[in-house]
This record gives C-alpha cells, sequence and structure tokens, in this order.
C-alpha cells in the first residue's frame, strides 16, 4: 500500500562498478557533527549505511536522467560510489510491509523528536544536492532523515545570521573546503557555512552561490531565505530605489499624471469625434452632432482640445523639471558619497565615477519622470482604447485583442535581455571614460613617448566595445520592433476585412469601422509605448543599480565615527609593530613591523631606496589606508578611536607634485578653511616665499588657471596651504624638490621656526642632502623595516652603514648638476652646523 512519510528523506543512489551492492543495514541513530566550507563534491556515504524504508536503492544512477541532480561520485573505501540528493519524495510501499501508520509509529520511536507534520496530499519533487567533502565511514547511518535536514537548516539558519552579523561589522572570517566531522560532541557541534552559502545581498553574489549551491543553499531558497530567481531580487530593490527617488517629487509628479489623465481623455475623443463626423456628413437627415448643432458642436471640441493642449503642455514642464531635480539630487549625493570613500576607491575608477555621475544618474532621472510620464500615457491610452472598441464593437475588439498575448510576452523577454545589456553598455561606457580621464591627465607623458597612435587604438578597442554593444542592442530592437509591427498590421488586415462585413451587414456604421481602426492604431501605440516604458525601465534599474552602488557603498573607513581630537591636544606620535599592504596589491608587503617614535615638535627624516615605505607612513599617518597590524598612537591612543575629520585638521600635507584647483590664489591657499582671512592667507604665504604672488595682474584674486606658473610656485603655495592650517603635525613629501637652493634655504628656515615657536611635529621624506640634514633624528627605510635610526651626523660617519651610502650615492647626483649650491652650506642658516659636502662622505 502507498503511504506518505516525511516531507523531506534522503535517497541515496548507491553504485558499484563491479561487485554488486551488500544487503542493508538497519540504520542507527545519527550523532551531530560540524559543517565548514563549500565543496561541488556530492556526499558520499558507505553502501551499508541506508535505510530501507527512507532510502532507495538503485544500481543505473545515470538512466534517471535528472538535469537537477548532481552526480559528484566519490569512491567510498575503493568499492563504491554515492549521490546523495534530497528530495520531497513519494513512496509507494508493497502491502506485505506495515501499514503507513505502524511506519510512522517507528519512525517516531526512533528518534525523541516529533517528525514534520504529515501531508494530506501528494508533495511536489522538489530536490536538492548536497555540497559536502566525501564522508566516507565517519556518515553514520541515520534513523531519521527528516531530524537531519531539519538540524541542518536550523544551524545553517543560525551560521548566516552569525556571517551576516561579523559581514556588517568587518570581521567575517574566510572559510574552505566542507567537512564533516566528529571533532566535537553532540552537545557542541557547531555549523559553519563558507561565504558562498549564505544570505546574499548582490545579485552578482547570490548567482556565484546558486550555481555551485547544493543541499544547503537551495534548502535555504527553498525556504525564502534566497531570491527564488537569479537577480529577481535586485531587479525589485533597483525598482523600489528608483520610485524612493522621485519620493521628493510626489506632488509635482501626482499634478503632472493629472494634467496627463486630461490629456490623454482628451486625445481618445478624436477617433470618435472622426467616425462621428464621417456619419454626420455621410447621412443628409442628421442634423445634430452629439446632440448639439454643427456650430456648437464643433467650438465645444475646440474648446476641448485647447484644454487637452494645455494639460499636456503643462504635464510636459512638470515632468522635465522633476526629472532635473531628481537628477541634480542624484548627482549632489552620489558625489557626496564619492567624496567620503577611503582614497583608494577613487583613485581606482575616476573615469568610470564621472561616468555614473554624468551618464547614469541622467538616465536614472529619465526613467522616473518622461518614462514614467510615457508608460502612464500608454497604459490610459490603451484601456480607454479598448473600452472604446468594445463599444463600437466587441467581435472586432476580440480581434484585436488576440495579438496582445504574443507582443507582451515578446516585450517581457526584450526588457529583460535589455536589462541585462544596459548594465554591460554602461561599464562599458565607464571603462571607457576612465581609460580618456587617465590618459588625459597624462597628455604630456603621451606626446613626449609618440604614444598618440598606441592610445588612440586602445581607445578605439574600448570604443568598439560600446559598439558591439549597442549593435546587440539595435539588432535585439529590430527584431522585436519589426515583429510587432507585422503582427500590428496584420491585425490592422484582419480588422479591415472583417469589418467591412460588419459594414456591409449593417452591423456597424462606416465611421464607426472608422473610429475602431483609429483606435486599433492608439492601441498598437500604447503596447509600443508599454514596450518603451518597460524596456526604459529596464535601462534605468541598469544605470540605477551602478549609481546606488555608489550612494550605499560604506567607506572603509568612515569619516565620523570615532571621538573629537581637539586641535589643542598634542603628543607624540608612536608607530607600533605596524604591517600595512595596499588594498589592489596585497601579496606585497610594503611595512613590515615598523616600531618609530616622533616627540612633540620634534623633525624627522624618513630616507630610503624607492618602494621602501617612505610615502606608505604618511598615508598611514593621514589614514588614508589603515594598518594591517600594529597601531598607530598620538599622544597614547589609537588614531582610529579619533573620527578621520578631526584627525586630519590638524595636519598640513605638502607633496612634491601638488594640485592646484581651479579658482583664486586666495581660494587655494585657503582651501578646506572656507573661513580663514586674507591676513592668515597672506601671512602663510610670506613664510613659504611666495613673494611672486604680489607680483601677478590680481595678486591673490589671479585665477591659477590664467597665471602660468612654475612647478616651484606651485610647490610653495601647497606649503602655505599647508602652513595657513596651523596644524601640529606637518607632512612633507619631497616638498621643497622644485625650488632652488634660495627659496629652499627661505622655506626651511620659516618651517623651522614654525617648528620650535609652535611646537609642530614635521615628518619629511626627502633625498636632498640639505633637507634631511635639517631634521633633528633621521631614519632609513629598506624593504618596509628600519635598518637605521640617529641623527645626521651620527649616520653619516658610520662606517659601511646603509645611510652613508645612500648620501654618497646622492651627492654624486648632485654634483653631477650643473648647480652645485643645493649641497652647500648657506651663510646665515638658521641651523648652524649644517654638514658640508666634505662632511657627508667623511
Amino acid at each position: 500500500m502507498a503511504c506518505f512519510l516525511d516531507p523531506v528523506i534522503v535517497l541515496a543512489r548507491i553504485t558499484r562498478p563491479t561487485a554488486k551492492a551488500p544487503p542493508p543495514v538497519p540504520c542507527r541513530a545519527l550523532p551531530r557533527f560540524n559543517v565548514a566550507g563549500s565543496s561541488r563534491r556530492s556526499l558520499s556515504v558507505d553502501a551499508r549505511q541506508r535505510r530501507t524504508s527512507a532510502v532507495e536503492l538503485d544500481q543505473n544512477v545515470s538512466s534517471s536522467g535528472s538535469s537537477w541532480m548532481r552526480r559528484g561520485r566519490t569512491p567510498v573505501r575503493g568499492k563504491e560510489t554515492a549521490d546523495v540528493v534530497v528530495r520531497r519524495w513519494y513512496v509507494s510501499e508493497p502491502s506485505s510491509r506495515a501499514s503507513s501508520s505502524s511506519r510512522k509509529e517507528q519512525l517516531r520511536e526512533s528518534h525523541s523528536a516529533p517528525l514534520w507534520p504529515p501531508i494530506t496530499r501528494r508533495p511536489p519533487r522538489t530536490s536538492f544536492a548536497l555540497p559536502c567533502s566525501s564522508l566516507g565511514a565517519a556518515f553514520p547511518p541515520c534513523s531519521n532523515p527528516s531530524r537531519l535536514i531539519f538540524d541542518l537548516s536550523r544551524r545553517y539558519n543560525h551560521a548566516a545570521a552569525t556571517q551576516r552579523r561579523a559581514k556588517e561589522t568587518g570581521t567575517a572570517e574566510k572559510t574552505s573546503g566542507t567537512i564533516i566531522t566528529q571533532e566535537r560532541p553532540a552537545s557542541e557541534a557547531v555549523v559553519q557555512m563558507p561565504p558562498s552559502s549564505g544570505v546574499h545581498a548582490d545579485t552578482k553574489t547570490a548567482q556565484q552561490a546558486d550555481s555551485s549551491s547544493g543541499l544547503i543553499s537551495r534548502l535555504t531558497r527553498s525556504m525564502s531565505l534566497l531570491p527564488s530567481k537569479d537577480g529577481e531580487g535586485n531587479s525589485n530593490s533597483s525598482i523600489a530605489k528608483l520610485v524612493d527617488l522621485a519620493r521628493p517629487e510626489k506632488q509635482q509628479l501626482a499634478t503632472a499624471i493629472g494634467l496627463l489623465f486630461i490629456s490623454s481623455g482628451v486625445s481618445m475623443l478624436v477617433p470618435l469625434t472622426i467616425g462621428k463626423l464621417i456619419d454626420f456628413f455621410a447621412s443628409p437627415t442628421n442634423e445634430t452632432f452629439f446632440g448639439l448643432s454643427f456650430p456648437v458642436a464643433a467650438g465645444a471640441l475646440a474648446l476641448t482640445f485647447c484644454v487637452g493642449a494645455a494639460a499636456n503642455a503643462g504635464r510636459a514642464i512638470l515632468m522635465r523639471l522633476s526629472g532635473q531635480r531628481i537628477i541634480a539630487r542624484v548627482r549632489n549625493q552620489a558625489y557626496l558619497s564619492t567624496l567620503k570613500q577611503e582614497p583608494e576607491f577613487a583613485d581606482k575608477g575616476a573615469g568610470d565615477i564621472v561616468s555614473r555621475l554624468s551618464i547614469d544618474t541622467s538616465i536614472v532621472g529619465d526613467s522616473v519622470t518622461s518614462n514614467l510620464s510615457d508608460g502612464l500615457r500608454a497604459i490610459i491610452s490603451a484601456v480607454v482604447g479598448v473600452a472604446a472598441m468594445v463599444y463600437i464593437s466587441a467581435k472586432l475588439t476580440m480581434v484585436m485583442l488576440a495579438v496582445v498575448p504574443p507582443v507582451s510576452i515578446g516585450a517581457v523577454i526584450y526588457g529583460r535581455y535589455l536589462r541585462k545589456l544596459s548594465n554591460q553598455t554602461q561599464e562599458a561606457l565607464g571603462d571607457m571614460s576612465k581609460t580618456a580621464e587617465e590618459k588625459l591627465n597624462a597628455f604630456k607623458t603621451v606626446a613626449a613617448f609618440n604614444a598618440q597612435s598606441l592610445e588612440g587604438s586602445k581607445f578605439s578597442h574600448k570604443v568598439d566595445k560600446v559598439f558591439q554593444l549597442a549593435k546587440k542592442e539595435a539588432i535585439a530592437s529590430g527584431i522585436f520592433f519589426g515583429g510587432s509591427g507585422l503582427t500590428g498590421n496584420l491585425t490592422m488586415l484582419c480588422l479591415l476585412g472583417y469589418g467591412g462585413h460588419l459594414v456591409s451587414r449593417g452591423e456597424i456604421t462606416v465611421g464607426d469601422l472608422t473610429s475602431l481602426l483609429i483606435y486599433t492604431g492608439y492601441v498598437g501605440g500604447s503596447v509600443s509605448g508599454l514596450t518603451g516604458f518597460w524596456t526604459g525601465l529596464m535601462k534605468g534599474v541598469g544605470a540605477g543599480t551602478r549609481v546606488f552602488d555608489l550612494l550605499d557603498r560604506k567607506s572603509a573607513i568612515p569619516l565620523s565615527v570615532g571621538k573629537f581630537c581637539p586641535k589643542e591636544r598634542n603628543g607624540p606620535i608612536r608607530l607600533e609593530n605596524v604591517s600595512f599592504t595596499y588594498p589592489s596589491r596585497q601579496e606585497v608587503g610594503v611595512l613590515n613591523g615598523v616600531n618609530l617614535n616622533i616627540e612633540v615638535g620634534t623633525s624627522l627624516a624618513i630616507c630610503g631606496p624607492s618602494g621602501s615605505g617612505k610615502s606608505s607612513i604618511q598615508a598611514l599617518l593621514c589614514r588614508f589606508y589603515d594598518p594591517n597590524e600594529g597601531r598607530v598612537l598620538f599622544d597614547g591612543e589609537d588614531i582610529r578611536d579619533f573620527t578621520v575629520e578631526s584627525w586630519r585638521s590638524r595636519i598640513g600635507v605638502v607633496s612634491q607634485d601638488p594640485t592646484l584647483f581651479t579658482g583664486t590664489v586666495h581660494d587655494n591657499i585657503a582651501y578646506g578653511i572656507p573661513d580663514t582671512t586674507r591676513e592668515d592667507v597672506e601671512e602663510a604665504a610670506r613664510q613659504a616665499n611666495c613673494d611672486f604672488i604680489w607680483q601677478l595682474p590680481q595678486g591673490f584674486d589671479t585665477q591659477i588657471g590664467k597665471a602660468s606658473l612654475s612647478g616651484g610656485q606651485k610647490q610653495r603655495i601647497a606649503i602655505a596651504r599647508a602652513l595657513v592650517r596651523k596644524p601640529s603635525i606637518l607632512l612633507l613629501d619631497e616638498a621643497t624638490s622644485a625650488l632652488d637652493s634660495t627659496s629652499e634655504h627661505a622655506v626651511n628656515s620659516a618651517i623651522d621656526h614654525i617648528i620650535h615657536s609652535q611646537q609642530i611635529t614635521v615628518i619629511l621624506v626627502a633625498h636632498r642632502l640639505s633637507s634631511i640634514a635639517r631634521a633633528e633624528r633621521v631614519v632609513v627605510l629598506e624593504a618596509g623595516k628600519i635598518t637605521e635610526e640617529g641623527t645626521y651626523a651620527e649616520l653619516s660617519r658610520r662606517e659601511g652603514g646603509r645611510f652613508r651610502s645612500l648620501m654618497a650615492a646622492q651627492l654624486a647626483l648632485e654634483k653631477s648638476k650643473p648647480n652645485k649650491a643645493d649641497t652647500k652650506q648657506v651663510e646665515g642658516d638658521s641651523t648652524a652646523g649644517a654638514p658640508t659636502e666634505e662632511t657627508i662622505i667623511v
């Protein structure tokens, strides 16, 4: 007799190459076990460990032909293989066996936990593959498979929630491999699932998880923990976010929609009016038109059409203005979100970000305004048109509606394809913009190496990629709209033929047939409009995904997280066992266990070969990055405990190749401090030896773009920009490399004065001897480690020292230059006793 067992049982298909499968052995209880990692291999079990009442044996696994079942066969003790799947199963048992009720009682007795409630109908044959490693004999016999699956799902839900919380806090651990062991007692068993089996927020990760998932992930998907279809959850989320973008414009959009109803209603009067006019003039007995005299009716229609035109104009204006406001708001939010990210994020894809801010935001704005308006107009036209056609002739309407299902199905397929294609196109456009921006920013380098043709071919390749995607879209669009047009034309011919037959029989008039044909054109246009609305919406979803990724992205180094660091607070800086690698090059260690102390009001010079980590220390001090290991302490406290904004406000930075922005000289010096007075700006300019500013045509109000400044002048303005902040920490990265000896001496003297008068801590990266000689302490970095440390005089006299060899090489390089003044001691130097050339090489 047939009986229903648990909704979920284990079905094991066992195969042996040669020997016949051994007889079944009664099962024992399955102890708890640990699960960790992920694998595509199927769960292997011993052929002797299977339960006859709940396990079906099959010698020919491949004959099942189930495409959903993963058949990763793993040898078990060199004898046999097994595929284990879990499916909702209807079991038929011979009448000679126990009845269904007695069988259920036996199952209940085999395990203390109750079985899942019995079902009253045949459940669907839904199956799940189990992604586990080989178990061998470690998988003990199971007396209650439903309890096993219940435990797995419960533990997985707990593990997924734990992993999700860990991911939010940035402490998610990596796991690999799938192992089922009995290392712990049953009471201490823990299930740890890999990241690929967890609950995914983004579509791409969910697709990867689905492609490699088995019993656990598919079981979870059946419990609605994951989207049922690839990308569907992400698409719905993007559409909801698009709607949220339009929420601030709801009043304007509601007014525009009201005007849209008016204008669309007026437009739908046209076919009916034309039909009535034909009947009016065709019959000499008609004296009224719409129950009115013809002049009065004509005037009323003219007034109605004027109202419709005014409503249409108001609708277009409101929709366009709302769309532009949405675009402006999204661009501002996206740009602000970009500025709040860690510096490396913008460095990696500035061109792509610009593409998102310009192109993608426009598509998003249009999709929720103009596209929405067109979609609503199409819906109104379709509904009113069909209603009017039914009023005129229900028979002809049925003929026309026969074309709607195939066109609608084609529109859905086309829209889904276009959504995918739109996302790829926007990515390609971003890549193209990134390439163009990178090369244009390095235009002089490209020209110097005569690489115009090379870069032109590279850019052409990017453009060709965009073209190929546009070509695919054009082909798909042509196929869809061509097919839709053909279907519409054939439908029109059918309507005309059948309508003429009805006219000949006197069931409808010629005017009615004319109105119906015009309404058919309106409805056909509405269907095309709905298709355009759908495709436009899918384009908006594709572009919106990129924009929302930018809006929703959380910076690895949040600006406002932590406590405020008052600017009056001062203290020593300490690097404690700091190790660091750049996120884009994690395999290359930049700093390795660096320990460094910098007292308040002192100057430290960091030197070493290129790539030794000098600039990386300054990047860590600016909190452009956080160390992988160790801490950076200020006044005994980790700088990660402070808000980034308050910490950076006390730091002045001068890079080797400073960037000046479009604007006046005053604006560039006062950059980041809008309330700075002109007196403070001028004082900082004097300290940075920016005497040339007073010689400019408009002084501090001179536009930087119109003034051709030399590299040294730009560097001095950058120094003034750092000094006007009155920093407690000054970071100089080859800050005087573009200055002549006189200007360098003047700037260094001013900095020395500020250091001792305002207790500023200076950390400079330099190669020039004159700059290094001024530092109170010198540190030599090699391969991310400090190899030497001391004063300039101590290190320069150390026989066989690394610093001495570096300085000898630098001295030889500077002596080979025409101007040797940089290596000479300047008379009246505030740091009397700075080494001369002879002192350096002693």
